[in-house]
């Protein structure tokens, strides 16, 4: 093999461009350069590694089993050295310039939006764009720096940092309550009204255990709807009785605006256990930006966050 000195970051950026789009006129539009000229990069890098990376045909160029393992090679230096350069450089930077931020709806209207104020003034240098959506965003293709996810996260090629895990509660008003009683089993559920979601996957499922005893069931819901913050709405215009996440009920169950019912059967809507993460595409290290809404998001949070409900069992040994 030859030196490797003979392999520039540019030559490697320019190889994974043609890997993604398998298309080399394309690259070389996209990258203001002659075709002629990416051809002679692509020749410089095989002379150099003395092998094949790519198959070329008249519709389209595919890489070897040799230029997928140097591409994977390519994309790791290219990184370590992107977050070199966030580490050493950006520490003698102001945050500045635009940041784009993806959320959940209703978590960002409840918690992120009424912030978006004091971060701003904290950092007038930064440009926030925040985007609600319940959809899945794919940050490397969207160009967003910053997202809130409440997921499993088990694999995944994104960064990121835990906020809490969520913990869910069914709830009602206490005026419900004392027209329709109170369940005592998720068996007698059947005889209330319920209030149900349904989003792109259909309609919610609710999961109780307790011990060894499990039971879920598609709620018979009186009120159907694909917009969480009015099925709250009505739970608490005291229209039946709801399943939601912590910082969704959390405060409401704290000052007594609803009920936390059958917490011995540990009611959830997933199968998993699932958490709030603030996730980051690219490196290891985000950068300056999304370094300091990250922490200024999670200091906003708290730990535990401010929307954890305590029974009052609970505030009381605090206060205590």
């Amino acid at each position: 093999m030859k030196s490797l000195s003979q392999i520039s970051a540019r030559s490697m950026h320019l190889f994974l461009a043609i890997v993604r789009e398998g298309n080399l006129s394309e690259v070389a539009r996209n990258e203001g350069l002659a075709a002629s000229s990416l051809s002679r990069v692509v020749q410089q890098l095989e002379q150099a590694l003395e092998t094949q990376l790519l198959y070329r045909s008249t519709r389209a160029v595919t890489a070897t089993d040799a230029g997928h393992i140097y591409a994977d090679a390519f994309r790791a230096m290219l990184q370590q050295l992107a977050d070199a350069q966030t580490q050493v450089g950006e520490r003698r930077n102001e945050p500045g310039g635009r940041i784009r931020i993806n959320a959940p709806i209703s978590f960002g209207l409840r918690h992120i939006g009424p912030r978006i104020g004091e971060l701003s003034t904290r950092y007038p240098a930064l440009h926030i764009e925040l985007n609600l959506n319940d959809d899945y965003i794919d940050p490397f293709a969207d160009g967003t720096d910053l997202l809130l996810r409440i997921a499993s996260l088990k694999d995944s090629e994104l960064h990121g940092r835990l906020i809490a895990s969520q913990c869910c509660h069914l709830v009602a008003t206490p005026a419900y309550l004392r027209r329709h009683g109170r369940p005592e089993s998720p068996e007698a559920l059947q005889h209330h009204q319920l209030l149900a979601y349904r989003g792109k996957t259909g309609l919610q499922r609710w999961r109780f255990h307790q011990g060894d005893q499990q039971y879920q069931f598609f709620p018979q819901a009186k009120i159907v709807s694909d917009n969480a913050e009015l099925l709250l709405q009505a739970a608490s215009n005291d229209a039946g009785i709801l399943l939601y996440p912590d910082w969704q009920v959390g405060e409401m169950l704290n000052r007594g605006e609803l009920v936390d019912l059958l917490p011995e059967f540990s009611p959830t809507y997933s199968v998993e256990a699932q958490s709030l993460w603030l996730l980051y595409p690219g490196g290891k290290y985000p950068s300056l930006n999304t370094r300091v809404v990250i922490d200024f998001l999670l200091a906003s949070f708290g730990s535990p966050p401010y929307w954890r409900y305590l029974p009052s069992s609970s505030r009381n040994i605090q206060a205590g």
